[in-house]
């Protein structure tokens, strides 16, 4: 395996994205640095820089990878990243990778082929080998959404926790004592923080938790759809928290074919607010998340690594969610 530019970064103390636009010949690096950092190749046996630098040209091309595009949450986002870069003279390159890891590592292998001059991602769950190597070869990106452990870049994301308590604590403060958990897949991020949300709330309200309550709808409408109604069925819960808006569509079906009415029967919060929560009967109440301006700080973080800035370190914009309660959740009142 030869050297690779993150060996070179390590080796001089300076970033793999300052390697990566000296040896590439794109954007600004003072000039003692550049030839510091192309000694330092060639004395590590890096042979191919030279090809590199003379092919290697600006693109104004981004790539952005989302994990469902028919998913408005992921669409808003992608408004907001357009929105940013095309004032900057940037297109964008947009690819879909269903929340499957294959599809995404086939994307990114696509968007190297195009000469991206960066990359935005929505990682799905599973093994991020395509990820690191995106890194290694020193391409900006930015994660939005979801972390990866163990990786070093940018990323925007929400305070998943925080909203899932504050829902899940609106309902116990409502009268609810047996609520139900509707989960994504574990291995992604927002997932794992939701259920820790949800878990913290029964908690510090002296209930226990109870993996019975706990049903996977794998962040789709026909999941969520099935996990409710085995969940119901089986559990009997007073309420149900739905932690994707996906699912929340088909918990809403299933609760309908059930029979059950809300909020009397069971009470519902779930978690995005899209542009037909206030219009349902009963009026859904949500964890709202700030979808626009998870695309617009995404963008300007990847902006900001494709300027001229030199030794930036890892920024991570943690955005905070709002509970917006309505009568879905009001025992009693709807």
């Amino acid at each position: 395996m030869g050297v690779t530019l993150k060996e070179i970064a390590e080796k001089l103390g300076v970033s793999v994205a300052t390697v990566s636009r000296a040896l590439n010949n794109t954007g600004y690096v003072n000039e003692k640095t550049r030839r510091r950092i192309i000694e330092t190749a060639d004395a590590l046996g890096y042979e191919r820089y030279k090809e590199k630098e003379s092919s290697k040209a600006r693109t104004n091309l981004i790539g952005v990878i989302v994990s469902d595009i028919t998913n408005p949450f992921f669409t808003q986002i992608v408004r907001g990243i357009e929105d940013v870069l095309s004032c900057s003279g940037y297109s964008l390159l947009l690819c879909n990778a269903d929340e499957n890891i294959e599809k995404e590592i086939h994307y990114l292998k696509v968007l190297q082929d195009k000469n991206v001059d960066g990359i935005i991602l929505v990682p799905a769950g599973g093994d991020h080998r395509g990820i690191k190597d995106i890194v290694n070869k020193g391409i900006p990106l930015v994660l939005v959404d979801r972390l990866i452990d163990g990786l070093d870049v940018d990323a925007v994301v929400i305070d998943n926790i925080s909203g899932a308590y504050e829902g899940v604590s609106h309902l116990i403060l409502e009268g609810y004592k047996r609520i139900g958990i509707i989960i994504g897949p574990v291995e992604i991020m927002t997932a794992k923080e939701r259920l820790e949300g949800y878990k913290r709330a029964l908690q510090d309200n002296g209930i226990e938790f109870d993996e019975d309550l706990v049903e996977f709808g794998m962040y789709t409408q026909d999941g969520g759809y099935r996990a409710t109604k085995n969940l119901i069925k089986r559990e009997k819960p007073d309420a149900i928290f739905v932690t994707n808006n996906v699912m929340t569509t088909g918990a809403l079906l299933a609760i309908k074919e059930l029979g059950l009415k809300i909020p009397d029967d069971i009470g519902v919060v779930g978690f995005d607010d899209l542009e037909w929560a206030p219009l349902i009967d009963p009026p859904l109440t949500t964890i709202s998340q700030p979808i626009y301006s998870i695309g617009t700080t995404s963008a300007q973080l990847l902006l900001r690594r494709l300027g001229r800035s030199q030794k930036l370190r890892k920024e991570v914009v943690i955005l905070k969610p709002t509970l917006i309660i309505r009568e879905s959740s009001r025992r009693g009142k709807g």
